[in-house]
């Protein structure tokens, strides 16, 4: 079977002949051959007697399915070539049977919907059954959310936990492979790049360092050879314009920041005529389509949470925050987009350092809604959780997950729920960029990564198609890029568990 596996025929006929030719062995090995050979007939006629037979090892028994598989397969019968691939799954354990499961995979994962469906139809196997309906959800890649519907749905199945790990790694990669070189247009992004970020401000140096590091991460990934000229602002609005035509005047071909939301105000002021992609939203509007807005703005995030809070039905809402400029930001989005979708705020509360804890529980308590908005910090979340009423619904927005997946300090968070971007909550899914990214601290930094890995992506799907809406998978979540040239961003779906965070719903 070594030979067979390097497809060194002769070496495979050598060990043949060294085998008695009566052996169960050498028939196994014979057919074996005959199947590497293409002659799928000889296969089928030496290999289908065996089946019955139990002195042959797992191993031996795992290559005769796998080649019976083989030559079913390449006689058009999918369902006796998805049997076999099952049955020679008996037995094997550990790394063998994950190579197994993979070998079937790729079978399924080739064979054509209206197969797949017909296959369906005609078996009563939960087995069998199991495995198409897994392939019928892969289509079009898999989710965590598909995985765990999939697993809820079939809950003894034989599927590897690995192997299904393994899928949603590769959907993940194949998308983002998709979104960064689109077909029709595999060329990778080029010219000159200007990076403008807030490298002379203190207070936001480490963030701009940590965006620097994810769109070079992404650059790399995509086998970009653009050059990428970094130029350091201040935050400020006042000399932000400088700075710009100072890129543009030196070669700049397209613009990404500036970060902060002054400077970002400030470039929406300009005549801008290159391709854009600002990292924060404007406090003025523009109808300068060459400018594409995207950030870690609270508005997304909250948007989100309503529509999560109204599709499960719920009315009325508690919002419980603190009273620092974050939180107050946080309230006001929730609330004007809960209102605008029908719902009402029945009563919200300002917790801070003179709060009575006990007379804030009795309040909420006394007056019980359909959920909670806890509009706060990780820390602060912690110290006012224990005061809400545990069995009231209570959402929160990233805020609120420090960024460590399995943190004692979340205990009082038991059951809240939270969106935050696939990166932080699913990292090994994005396992090409863990080495640029650990280095960085846990929690903002990595978000911060995230939102420059993501904008690389954004701006290659610009250039290569402008004016035409397009999909990125990013790692700070679910971009769209809409044909008018605005961007909208999806994350993903947890909650708090006592062992740990547990990952609802990726975007």
């Amino acid at each position: 079977m070594g030979c067979l596996k390097k497809q060194d025929i002769p070496c495979a006929q050598l060990a043949l002949a060294s085998i008695p030719a009566m052996s169960p062995y050498a028939k196994v090995l014979s057919g074996n051959i005959a199947a590497s050979q293409q002659d799928y007939d000889q296969a089928l006629l030496i290999l289908l007697p065996l089946q019955a037979d139990k002195s042959i090892s797992a191993e031996a028994s795992a290559s005769l399915h796998t080649s019976l598989a083989l030559a079913y397969e390449n006689q058009d019968d999918p369902l006796r070539a998805l049997e076999q691939y099952v049955q020679g799954q008996s037995g094997l354990a550990g790394d063998a049977l994950l190579t197994a499961q993979k070998q079937l995979w790729q079978f399924l994962s080739k064979t054509n919907k209206v197969d797949l469906i017909a296959m369906r139809g005609n078996i009563t196997d939960t087995t069998l059954q199991g495995w198409i309906d897994l392939a019928l959800a892969g289509q079009d890649g898999l989710s965590q959310d598909d995985v765990n519907q999939w697993r809820n749905a079939y809950p003894d199945h034989v599927a590897m936990d690995e192997l299904l790990a393994a899928l949603i790694v590769s959907s993940a990669t194949s998308s983002a492979a998709n979104t960064a070189a689109p077909a029709g247009n595999t060329k990778a992004l080029s010219g000159q790049i200007a990076l403008i970020l807030p490298f002379s401000s203190e207070a936001y140096y480490p963030a701009s360092d940590a965006i620097e590091r994810g769109f070079v991460a992404a650059q790399t990934i995509a086998n970009s050879n653009a050059e990428v000229k970094i130029y350091a602002s201040t935050g400020g609005r006042d000399d932000f314009a400088a700075i710009y035509q100072q890129a543009v005047s030196e070669g700049a071909n397209y613009i990404v920041g500036p970060l902060t939301r002054d400077e970002v105000t400030a470039l929406s002021e300009l005549p801008v005529s290159l391709p854009t992609v600002a990292l924060n939203q404007s406090d003025l509007a523009t109808s300068n389509r060459n400018i594409h807005f995207y950030g870690l703005a609270v508005d997304s995030e909250a948007q989100q949470v309503v529509r999560i809070a109204r599709d499960l039905g719920m009315q009325t809402a508690t919002i419980v925050g603190t009273e620092s400029s974050l939180s107050n930001r946080m309230i006001k989005t929730f609330g004007d987009a809960w209102i605008a979708d029908g719902g009402q705020v029945s009563q919200q509360f300002g917790v801070n350092e003179d709060t009575d804890m006990n007379a804030l529980k009795n309040d909420i308590q006394a007056h019980p809604t359909d959920m909670i908005f806890l509009a706060t910090t990780a820390d602060n979340a912690r110290q006012i959780r224990p005061a809400l009423d545990a069995a009231t619904p209570t959402f929160g927005l990233s805020h609120i997950y420090a960024g460590v997946l399995d943190n004692a300090d979340d205990a009082p968070l038991l059951a809240v729920r939270f969106v935050d971007m696939p990166w932080l909550l699913s990292p090994d899914t994005f396992a090409a960029y863990k080495p640029a990214a650990q280095d960085l601290p846990i929690g903002e930094m990595q978000r911060w990564f995230a939102l420059g890995a993501d904008a690389f992506s954004l701006l290659q799907a610009v250039v290569q198609h402008p004016g035409t809406p397009a999909t990125i998978k990013g790692l700070s979540g679910t971009l769209r890029l809409n044909a008018d040239g605005s961007v909208s961003r999806e994350l993903a779906v947890a909650r708090f568990g006592r062992n740990g965070i547990t990952v609802e719903r990726l975007p």
